[in-house]
């Protein structure tokens, strides 16, 4: 067996697994209110997917909204990230002026940090914006900034000595250096952003999965 089929199978195992430890833990608790099995769950879902859900709105419109929201926050907090972190990087006033700053965000609950949003904004989507990008934007801005860091300066010396514009620098020598630590913030970023995003339509922010959990919960 090939290593990629290796892996696959442990990650398909691992799933099964968890879907039988979940079957047998509810049969056993024997409560359906307390922990319902995965049949029934599915079950549910399907139901829902068919049913018109809050404001007589289909599941596919809430999913729809939560995604757009997503997509548009996630997008605004890389962007104000990479800018960050690589400006850190490369100019050390940016560097002593920020990194007092950054921990501090870094600290901040994620759920404090939504209540703030929308008690500044109310149930807006500038709220949700504003929450991703104060929580997501400091995570993505240290990843950039290490990885400036760990850049391999002769490529940014020679650079320089065949009079490369700054232009050039960042999009021949930068980004390609920079390539693995944007995927790492990329793929952490975006989980962290639809949980937020969910988080701030629970609160209130009309329409998306989260005012879907609510509204599910009411019932």
């Amino acid at each position: 067996m090939s290593t990629r089929a290796r892996g696959v199978c442990l990650r398909v195992g691992s799933i099964v697994v968890m879907l039988i430890i979940w079957w047998a833990a509810a049969i056993l608790m024997a409560d359906v209110e307390v922990l319902p099995g995965p049949v029934l769950i599915a079950k549910t879902i399907w139901t829902n997917l068919w049913s018109l859900g809050p404001e007589g709105k289909s599941p596919y419109f809430h999913m729809g909204v939560t995604l757009g929201r997503t997509f548009i926050a996630f997008a605004a907090a890389m962007l104000a990230g990479i800018g960050i972190g690589l400006t850190m990087g490369l100019r050390k006033t940016f560097e002593h002026s920020l990194m007092a700053l950054i921990p501090l965000l870094l600290t901040m609950p994620t759920i404090l940090m939504v209540f703030l949003a929308v008690l500044w904004f109310g149930f807006t989507e500038i709220g949700s914006l504003v929450a991703v990008v104060a929580v997501v934007t400091p995570f993505v801005s240290v990843n950039m900034f290490e990885g400036t860091k760990a850049m391999d300066k002769s490529l940014i010396d020679m650079a320089k000595t065949f009079k490369a514009n700054n232009r050039m620098l960042v999009r021949k020598v930068y980004v390609p250096q920079l390539l693995p630590y944007i995927f790492s913030a990329f793929r952490f970023g975006f989980g962290m952003t639809w949980k937020i995003v969910a988080l701030a339509e629970t609160f209130g922010i009309k329409f998306g999965i989260g005012y879907m959990f609510f509204f599910w919960f009411e019932q």
